[in-house]
């Protein structure tokens, strides 16, 4: 049988290892300093769910996320990685648990990368397509970037007309123009 101490240390290990695999995900985005956890969906009055504990959700920064079981080993073998935007109204809008967890409705997290899992077998990062690209075409309202997603390298690249954004679409667009 597993020791509590030996779980806990695996749970750190496991979770450093999430942060190492999403890295580079998060870092096209342009965010530098990220918090990310793995978290257990389950649910919750006939809804999916996570919950964040208070000094998670009130850190007043937006929270990255991979479903993953109690020891942060990844559950979704397309290792989908999630945002919960921070909402300083988080204490009003969400359920608060007695143990001071706030219920967050999956629907409430924005899907941020869809690994495929011959990505993740191969470990490499080349995909035909990314969640986030898009195709001007077929705008779809519910996919697209919103525009407080942006960055100022992203709004320098619109503006010289160069590729220098970190996201990798918005380059594509500008080389494609």
């Amino acid at each position: 049988m597993i020791s509590t101490t030996d779980q806990s240390e695996d749970k750190k290990e496991n979770l450093k290892k999430l942060r190492d695999f999403h890295k580079e995900a998060i870092n096209e985005l342009g965010v530098s300093v990220f918090f990310l956890l793995g978290k257990m969906c389950y649910h919750h009055k006939g809804k999916r769910v996570i919950s964040f504990f208070h000094s998670e959700i009130s850190k007043g920064q937006d929270i990255y996320v991979e479903f993953t079981n109690r020891y942060n080993v990844p559950e979704d073998p397309d290792r989908v990685l999630y945002r919960y935007k921070f909402n300083p109204f988080f204490e009003e809008e969400f359920e608060r648990t007695p143990d001071d967890r706030f219920i967050i409705p999956i629907d409430d997290l924005k899907i941020v990368k869809k690994y495929s899992p011959e990505v993740i077998v191969n470990n490499t990062q080349k995909e035909t397509k990314k969640e986030t690209d898009f195709e001007l075409s077929t705008l779809d309202s519910d996919k697209d970037p919103l525009i407080s997603e942006m960055t100022i390298r992203d709004l320098a690249a619109i503006l010289l007309q160069k590729p220098v954004s970190n996201k990798e679409w918005l380059n594509n667009i500008i080389k494609n123009k």
